[in-house]
């Protein structure tokens, strides 16, 4: 019975520390409203800065130890093991958003892509880390399920539902195989690509974007 009450306590533990992550990685939302609301100009304007400040700050916490402990003490312990050494997710998120911002000229593409930032891997996240069970690649199945479903949806808000249903499992991929840098580089960017390339050469037979409930 007390090996369960501390399995229980480590497991809730984890679970808050991942949604306290997942909170500071919903800032990516601020970064597609500013995008809708200040524009393509207007947005890079501020995270091109931004960017500049945290890869700074992530150089300088990797170089100097006791400033990369007072770092990752500050903000509450968010950062997984594997990135107390090397540059974290929201210095690869800030990238990521920034890059698929900066060259992708559809609206909706961006913040399609955006919002799989955002969502897909919090639900993969969110689900695997309490209900997996299933391992495959070092994640867990039910948690690749949960970025399905997620991806999905956010893209049922933006494109047509069959590349929706596409890009859902180009982003569950992405999220799921162990992809150099980090899934929150790769995530906006790559389906950023992929629906670009939908919209290229494929939009004339199946349109990309159809009417939607948001941005009509």
């Amino acid at each position: 019975m007390e090996k369960i009450f501390f399995v229980c306590a480590d497991w809730r533990a984890l679970l808050a520390k991942e949604i306290k992550r997942k909170l500071f990685h919903s800032l990516s939302l601020l970064y597609a409203a500013g995008f809708y609301f200040l524009g393509r100009e207007g947005i890079l304007w501020i995270l091109v800065p931004l960017l500049a400040i945290e890869g700074t700050l992530e150089i300088a916490r990797l170089c100097i130890p006791r400033f990369n402990e007072w770092i990752l003490a500050l903000f509450g312990g968010i950062n997984r093991e594997k990135e107390m050494n090397r540059m974290s997710g929201i210095f690869w998120m800030l990238l990521g958003a920034s890059i698929t911002i900066a060259v992708f000229k559809d609206q909706k593409i961006v913040l399609c892509a955006l919002g799989y930032l955002t969502f897909s891997d919090a639900a993969a996240s969110l689900v695997g880390l309490p209900l997996g069970r299933h391992k495959f690649l070092g994640k867990s199945l039910e948690g690749s399920l949960a970025c399905f479903v997620a991806s999905f949806l956010v893209g049922l808000a933006f494109i047509n539902p069959l590349w929706a249903l596409a890009s859902a499992f180009l982003v569950t991929a992405v999220e799921l195989l162990p992809l150099p840098l980090n899934d929150n580089f790769w995530i906006p960017i790559l389906s950023g690509c992929f629906l670009n390339l939908i919209r290229i050469t494929l939009g004339t037979y199946i349109p990309l974007i159809e009417h939607r409930l948001f941005l009509n």
